[in-house]
């Protein structure tokens, strides 16, 4: 819900000009936009796991994961945040913690991100079943 004073539509209004900046290629832009989504409407995860793929576009993999955690603490389920953040993790080299997220996206049948994030993590070096 966001902060009183804002409504659902001026949220939207605003991730759409975000999203439009990002769309442009103007991320510091995009990333301001959205940045500021995410202190209006901090359950938005739409806004947060835009942010994330700002932040990891931008190489800040460390707030991509704080973003991604987030999104997963308000829903474990979401398996698109869950690649995500084993990416970011992978971008890292966290091994174990992308490890982590891998099996608990093996376990729950998303299979099309494991195949990717495998590929991807054993592509980087690491020891991947």
């Amino acid at each position: 819900m966001p902060q009183p004073g804002w409504t659902n539509e001026e949220i939207y209004l605003l991730a759409d000009r975000g999203y439009a900046f990002y769309r442009q290629g103007n991320y510091q832009e995009a990333g301001i936009i959205f940045s500021a989504l995410t202190v209006l409407d901090p359950a938005n995860a739409y806004c947060r796991t835009a942010l994330a793929a700002l932040c990891m576009l931008t190489g800040d993999f460390r707030r991509a994961l704080d973003e991604l955690s987030v999104v997963l603490q308000q829903n474990p389920a979401n398996h698109a945040a869950r690649a995500r953040r084993c990416e970011a993790y992978c971008e890292m080299k966290a091994w174990n913690e992308a490890t982590k997220d891998l099996e608990i996206l093996r376990r729950n049948g998303a299979t099309l991100h494991v195949r990717r994030l495998t590929s991807r993590m054993q592509a980087m070096g690491a020891a991947v079943r």
